[in-house]
C-alpha cells in the first residue's frame, strides 16, 4: 500500500498532554469519583478542564484543583484523599479528557448522598445532567 497527498502521522495520545496533567488529573478525578462508571468519572475531568479554560476559575489543572477562592472547592483536597494513588481507570478517564473529549460546558458536579452542603449548586446553576451518583451542573 502507498500513500500520496498531504498526510501526517496519527500522533501518539502524549502528545496532547503533559505528565503533570495527568498526574493530578487523575487524582482528582480517583477521589472525587471512585466507584463511578467511566462516563461518570470522564464528566468529573471534564469539570476540571472546563473550569481550566472559564475566566471565573484559575488557569491550570493543579490551580483549578487547589483553589479556595470562595472555600475549598473539591473536598478530596480538604480531607487528603487526593493524595492517594489513583485507580487505573481514572488514568483512563483522565487521558480521555486531556485528549479532547467535550461533555458540554459543565463547571460543577455534586454528590447528593455524600456532599454536605449542596444548595449553592442546585439554587444557582443549571442542571445539566446525572452520572452514577453525582449531578452536573452548568
Amino acid at each position: 500500500m502507498s500513500l500520496s497527498g498531504n498526510y501526517r502521522p496519527i500522533l501518539q495520545g502524549e502528545a496532547f498532554y503533559r505528565e503533570d496533567e495527568v498526574y493530578w488529573l487523575s487524582k482528582i478525578i480517583s477521589a472525587e469519583s471512585k466507584g463511578e462508571p467511566l462516563l461518570g468519572q470522564i464528566a468529573v475531568g471534564c469539570v476540571i478542564l472546563n473550569r481550566v479554560k472559564s475566566p471565573l476559575f484559575p488557569s491550570t489543572i493543579y490551580s483549578v484543583i487547589f483553589d479556595k477562592k470562595y472555600g475549598v472547592q473539591f473536598t478530596p483536597t480538604a480531607n487528603g484523599t487526593i493524595y492517594q494513588k489513583p485507580y487505573d481507570i481514572s488514568v483512563i478517564a483522565a487521558k480521555i479528557c486531556l485528549e479532547g473529549y467535550d461533555m458540554g460546558n459543565i463547571l460543577y458536579f455534586y454528590h447528593p448522598v455524600s456532599s454536605a452542603s449542596t444548595n449553592w449548586i442546585s439554587q444557582n446553576r443549571k442542571f445539566a445532567f446525572t452520572i452514577g451518583g453525582h449531578r452536573f451542573y452548568y
